[in-house]
């Protein structure tokens, strides 16, 4: 066999090779950013759709407040565009009436989040659970 052909058979296979690796390392490395932004994206919405739900019908907003002013600016960072204007809305109606509905965006927040986790949509209105504490009367 001749060397000259055996040479040029190695090296086009060493830089195919080292192509390859390259071209997979570059694909392995955007999917796993992407991933790490999902799981990001999750997990701050999970936490914003949390303080969200923790304000509806809250007795005494003031109390969750710090965490409902963190969930707006969350989702304002990573929430889709229609959970952007929805929460936009609710700021505009809170700022001009001091009360405002956040079913609108808390339907968004869930449908935002199955889809990302792949789960089936699901419809209807959400309930909410609130145990009030003891009254002053049943105290004494």
């Amino acid at each position: 066999m001749n060397v000259q052909l055996l040479l040029s058979i190695l090296s086009s296979s060493f830089v195919a090779g080292v192509a390859g690796a390259y071209v997979g390392h570059l694909l392995t490395s955007r999917r796993e950013r992407k991933n790490r932004l999902q799981q990001q994206r999750i997990q701050y919405l999970v936490e914003a759709y949390r303080a969200f739900a923790k304000a509806v019908h809250h007795p005494r907003l003031y109390e969750v407040a710090d965490e409902l002013e963190l969930a707006v600016a969350d989702v304002q960072l990573l929430g889709s565009p229609q959970l952007i204007e929805l929460t936009q809305k609710f700021c505009r109606k809170m700022a001009a009436d001091q009360v405002a509905d956040l079913d609108d965006i808390l339907e968004a927040i869930r449908r935002d989040l199955r889809a990302e986790l792949g789960e089936l949509p699901v419809s209807g209105r959400m309930m909410w659970f609130r145990i009030s504490g003891p009254s002053k009367n049943s105290r004494e």
